[in-house]
């Protein structure tokens, strides 16, 4: 039997894609997604080093939305339910949720050239209370450095203190880098 709440975020889920087809912008990077997911997966090169470098180089040349929106699909090709944001910007952090484990998680998608900031990775943690969820994927194609590490994996208040996110501990989970690239060509699940 299909357990009611999974029945709920499919419907809710349903509707957010529905309102953000809607949208000429929305349905335009969408399939552009697709097409920027062929061009990735169809990239080699000599060696497994050189092709994951060039796959993510190409990565950090989409266009921000594209990149959002290969994400999400990314997730949706895993079986996971997908809520799509229905708007890009002003939308308080959140680029979409997935539904696993009967809970909702959050989605923050950033296409960095250089190292990510402690920061987004702390105002993602604050949106993610803001809208109740206590996990989160911060996916990005940049390095995480150390510091941002401890930052993501808030497991007690006294980490969450020092981190500066006074509104509880959150899950957080980096997905960047070869399990990125993986995640998005191949069948690895997050």
């Amino acid at each position: 039997m299909f357990p009611l709440h999974r029945l709920l975020a499919f419907g809710k889920a349903w509707m957010a894609q529905w309102q953000s087809r809607r949208k000429t912008s929305h349905r335009y990077r969408q399939q552009a997604a697709v097409r920027r997911l062929d061009t990735l997966s169809g990239i080699q090169g000599k060696n497994a080093g050189e092709t994951f470098a060039r796959r993510i180089a190409y990565l950090r040349k989409l266009d921000p939305l594209v990149f959002e929106e290969l994400v999400l699909d990314g997730f949706k090709r895993k079986g996971f339910i997908v809520e799509r944001g229905t708007r890009y910007s002003g939308d308080g952090g959140l680029d979409g949720k997935v539904f696993r484990d009967n809970r909702w998680i959050g989605i923050q998608c950033k296409r960095y050239k250089g190292t990510i900031q402690t920061a987004h990775v702390e105002q993602f943690a604050r949106d993610l209370s803001r809208f109740g969820l206590t996990g989160g994927y911060f996916v990005h194609t940049g390095k995480t450095p150390l510091a941002v590490r401890r930052t993501a994996i808030c497991r007690t208040n006294d980490v969450c203190k020092t981190a500066g996110l006074e509104t509880g501990c959150h899950q957080i989970v980096m997905l960047s880098g070869r399990n990125l690239v993986d995640f998005l060509t191949n069948s690895i699940r997050p």
